[in-house]
């Protein structure tokens, strides 16, 4: 109760002191949010399924990005194999730079909706009954495009009518989509398609080989496509754990230094008897405040810069993902700095003997 009376006092004594301290420790958890946030963004952009159905594709290809062409007429046959449905997709990258660059996905409009989730954000899924130049475009490419519903997007040369802009969560959201006609039309590919859609629990399970060039892939899981962000990835983590270690480091000092404000008090009260327990007492009552506090305003900070280091790459946006998964770590990582920062300005200070600093004074 003591120590949280000398802490309370500091607060209304000492107040540029600590807020200093509250703002060191919130500059680098601001980091540690947006650098953990966007490796969360890209492993729930390309990492997480969003649906348990199964693709058929062409082998050693990412079929729901592009390199899959296969011919229609393995739709009939994986029907006689036993599958209940074969629904094809085409999906491509269109464009002739990372400026123009779209990703493409031609969908059966009759039957697209039964395996296929989203969030209509504005206007109206695309129907069997819309015009061919029509178009539903991804919540991000919308935004990197500055277009909406009732705009136009250009794909491979050719103007198309946004109808509507949809939400899925994933990379999905950069896409744009065509029906299956109008892709192969825009691509000249004929009756070929990409890739087929088929259910789970059937006859083939991931992994399998179908004829001699097709193989059954997970829906959802493009890890392949999630490599062009590797390198950054791998940066992010040496960075964060980075701040965590500068974030302890800075609080350890701060604290210390309060301590050797404090160090007459302290002396004093440790030579009645209360021992070491109150400098420990003294030291996290300060820490946790200036932890609590800087988490808070770490989060805030965080959450305004987001829209700030979104970044995009070839056909795929992505930016930090602020969400329960992240804010748990976050949170749980300044618990770990507080506890070390207590530990290192507690052996710092219990070194010196009560009566060296009554000497002192």
């Amino acid at each position: 109760m003591i120590a949280l009376r000398l802490v309370a006092a500091d607060l209304r004594s000492r107040f540029a002191l600590v807020a200093g301290t509250v703002l060191l420790v919130a500059v680098p958890l601001t980091g540690y949010l947006l650098l953990d946030g966007f490796n969360r963004g890209v492993d729930v952009s390309f990492r997480t399924a969003s649906t348990t159905d199964l693709l058929i594709q062409e082998s050693n290809s990412v079929g729901e990005i592009t390199g899959s062409r296969i011919p229609i007429q393995v739709g009939d046959d994986l029907l006689e194999a036993g599958a209940s449905f074969a629904i094809p997709e085409i999906h491509a990258i269109t464009g002739t730079s990372n400026a123009n660059a779209v990703l493409l996905r031609g969908i059966d409009a009759d039957r697209y909706l039964a395996v296929t989730q989203f969030e209509v954000v504005s206007g109206r899924p695309l129907g069997p009954d819309d015009d061919p130049r029509a178009a539903l475009v991804g919540i991000d490419l919308a935004a990197s495009r500055s277009v909406g519903t009732g705009g136009t997007i250009r794909l491979r040369g050719r103007d198309f009518e946004v109808i509507g802009v949809f939400a899925t969560g994933t990379y999905v959201d950069n896409e744009a989509w065509v029906s299956l006609q109008a892709a192969q039309d825009l691509l000249g590919w004929g009756s070929d398609v990409s890739v087929f859609v088929i259910p789970a629990g059937g006859p083939l399970a991931p992994g399998d080989r179908f004829g001699t060039t097709l193989s059954v892939a997970p829906r959802g899981e493009v890890l392949d496509a999630a490599a062009e962000w590797d390198p950054v990835l791998d940066l992010g983590r040496v960075g964060s754990w980075s701040l965590a270690v500068a974030a302890a480091l800075i609080l350890a000092t701060v604290l210390w230094r309060l301590a050797w404000l404090r160090r007459r008090d302290l002396a004093v009260l440790r030579s009645l008897g209360l021992g070491r327990s109150v400098v420990v007492g003294f030291l996290t009552a300060h820490g946790a405040f200036a932890t609590l506090a800087g988490f808070a305003l770490g989060a805030v900070f965080a959450w305004i810069l987001v829209p700030v280091v979104s970044f995009r790459g070839l056909v795929f946006s992505t930016k930090p993902v602020l969400d329960p998964v992240v804010m748990i770590r976050a949170a749980t990582l300044g618990v770990a700095i507080l506890a070390v920062a207590t530990v290192l300005s507690g052996i710092a200070t219990l070194r010196r003997k009560p009566a060296h600093a009554l000497h002192d004074e």
